[in-house]
């Protein structure tokens, strides 16, 4: 390695220009800056308007993530051209450069083998579509939602504010959450002793009236009846169709709505209980 610097910089120092050709070369860097900056704006908009034209069907988050994974591209190629220009023009060997930089690449690439896995694998999961950014998923054990997608990592931030940095290669199961509808799933117990009729009847009077009003119930809401007899109530499971990831929120709501109602109407929700059978023996001397 040290040979091939000395190479390089002897043959720098040899064909060194005068000041004016400095000069006249730095001026040609600064445009070479300038027309990068315009190509990768236009090449930009040339990706955005091929992305938006009518015949592109595909969903907002995945013309996003595309058009970023586009720009980066864009952007590293114009760069690499760039430093090959401006190396140029400053005199520099590109071939023994290039040549050196061969040599170091095959031997980094022995140790860098789980970073071209990792690339490989964020680039699948890219062009197959497995998740994009603001999709709710379970990467390995981690749930939250995708806030960045490269062809290396994945971020994912949970709910409670923590994000996990996740290298794509390291990725084995992917559970997406955001691809179809969801369902809100409302258990409620009531007593024994409690009408049955009555407490269904309550129940799909106001899950009906919840699906009037809430935007992310968008499908069928039904009382599919009694689920299980437990040690102290009866347990009734009622379901409402949401929008994707939206199931928890329609739960909590639907949950407060009915305590109200059964409220209203008398019905108990029971707490658990135990009934307890004290039996006392009679002694022997009782019967002689």
């Amino acid at each position: 390695m040290g040979h091939f610097w000395d190479v390089v910089k002897a043959d720098f120092i040899k064909n060194m220009p005068n000041a004016e050709v400095i000069i006249w070369d730095i001026v040609k860097v600064v445009i070479f800056l300038i027309l990068a900056r315009i190509i990768i704006n236009i090449a930009k908009r040339i990706v955005a308007r091929l992305f938006n034209m009518q015949r592109v069907r595909m969903d907002k988050r995945r013309k996003d993530t595309l058009e970023s994974l586009f720009d980066n591209v864009i952007r590293y190629t114009v760069y690499f051209l760039l430093i090959v220009e401006i190396l140029s023009t400053f005199h520099v060997n590109i071939a023994a450069l290039l040549a050196g930089a061969g040599i170091v690449g095959l031997a980094v690439g022995f140790g860098a083998q789980s970073i071209i896995k990792d690339i490989l694998t964020g680039l699948f999961i890219l062009f197959e579509d497995q998740y994009g950014v603001g999709d709710t998923v379970q990467i390995n054990n981690f749930t939250g939602t995708v806030i960045f997608i490269g062809v290396r990592l994945t971020r994912v931030q949970a709910w409670t504010g923590e994000v996990e940095v996740i290298p794509n290669g390291q990725i084995t199961t992917v559970r997406n959450f955001s691809r179809t509808n969801s369902m809100a799933v409302i258990d409620i117990g009531v007593a024994y002793g409690a009408n049955l009729k009555q407490a269904m009847a309550t129940i799909e009077h106001v899950m009906h009236e919840l699906q009037g009003e809430e935007e992310n119930i968008v499908g069928v809401v039904s009382v599919l009846g009694v689920q299980a007899l437990r040690d102290s109530d009866v347990l009734i499971r009622a379901t409402a169709e949401c929008a994707p990831t939206t199931q928890f929120a329609v739960q909590r709501k639907a949950q407060q709505r009915i305590k109200e109602a059964f409220d209203a109407a008398g019905i108990e929700i029971p707490f658990p209980q135990q009934t307890v059978w004290l039996q006392t023996r009679v002694s022997d001397s009782a019967h002689s």
